[in-house]
């Protein structure tokens, strides 16, 4: 089944982007006009019709440099330790459901776009890399801003900000698998403290990415060190550009992985994670 009506896809003469197509039970689709105008209007949607996600990561991002300050603190000398600021800030953000329900926030543009013939990875990237855009620039200014005000930062900049870009891609691909995995629409506390049967299941929504945290993301690091331990000695500062590139390389084969096995997971149970989505509890 078609997904976009082609005389509308293709017409180059208008300049502004056509408003996404709708399903056939009016939902606003996802479009495919191509990857750039794809990203735009993913944006847009993001800032019209997503507001509250918008809003959880400001507020995840007030709750989460205090938190951060103070866990790497370091009392002997008063002065936070800069190395891992932005990881540990980034860490925090998208260990959360922000990231981890990426569908859950946009159900129902999100099941019309599968029914209608989409597929998991394309619609998850599309949310990626809107995570991206919206994100990485206050992840980063903060460590740009961290190592300027310190005095004998441990990192060059630019290598810290590829560190940081490594740690963004890492949490992307564990984030698009768990939003498939365990999807589910946001109903704010009032809405949720009425409907105590649903209390269980969105329980282990919200523990699902912290346990990711604590347990598989740390092991999932080891083949990592191993690999730069054995090409690089990453505790030579001679190949910090070199440590560095194999983690982007490692956070870019994450991110693949997750998107890979979120549509393998689609395609086994294409009618459980719609109906994940069309659950209104």
């Amino acid at each position: 089944m078609a997904l976009v009506d082609r005389s509308a896809a293709e017409a180059p003469s208008d300049p502004v982007a056509p408003d996404p197509p709708s399903g056939s039970d009016g939902v606003t689709l996802e479009p495919r006009l191509g990857l750039v105008r794809d990203v735009i209007d993913e944006i847009r949607w993001t800032f019209t019709k997503r507001l509250g996600w918008i809003a959880q990561i400001a507020l995840n991002l007030a709750i989460g440099v205090p938190t951060v300050v103070l866990t790497t603190w370091n009392h002997h000398t008063d002065d936070v330790r800069v190395s891992g600021f932005a990881t540990s800030l980034a860490g925090w953000v998208l260990a959360s459901t922000l990231n981890c329900n990426q569908l859950g926030f946009d159900a129902d543009r999100a099941a019309a776009s599968f029914r209608a013939g989409d597929t998991a990875w394309r619609v998850l990237f599309l949310k990626n890399l809107s995570i991206l855009l919206v994100l990485t620039p206050p992840i980063l200014l903060s460590s740009v801003v961290l190592r300027l005000t310190v005095a004998h930062p441990p990192d060059p900049i630019p290598v810290a900000l590829v560190r940081d870009l490594a740690v963004i891609t890492v949490w992307l691909g564990f984030g698009s698998l768990l939003s498939v995995l365990l999807p589910f629409r946001p109903l704010g506390l009032r809405g949720r403290w009425s409907l105590p049967g649903t209390w269980a299941r969105w329980g282990v929504c919200l523990a699902a990415p912290y346990v990711v945290y604590y347990l598989l993301a740390h092991y999932w690091h080891v083949p990592e060190l191993a690999v730069a331990d054995l090409l690089f000695h990453h505790h030579d500062r001679r190949h910090l550009w070199g440590y560095s590139l194999w983690m982007v390389a490692w956070g870019l084969m994450t991110w693949g992985l997750g998107l890979a096995s979120s549509e393998v997971y689609y395609r086994l149970r294409p009618a459980r994670l719609e109906a994940d989505l069309g659950r209104e509890r």
